[in-house]
């Protein structure tokens, strides 16, 4: 179950880092944080919408 969660979460980063808008992805400092578990990720938007423009 805490290998679900994980996997969870970087999807989530993932998901952050390939926004349209780069104003929207995190920094590197905040992804570090991300990954070290020291700033929480929060739900990105939805992916869907940037399959819209392909």
């Amino acid at each position: 179950m805490e290998d679900m969660k994980r996997l969870e979460k970087f999807v989530m980063m993932a998901i952050w880092c390939i926004q349209e808008d780069p104003s929207l992805r995190p920094s590197m400092k905040k992804g570090s944080q991300m990954m070290e578990g020291t700033v929480e990720v929060s739900i990105p938007p939805d992916p869907s919408s940037i399959f819209s423009y392909i």
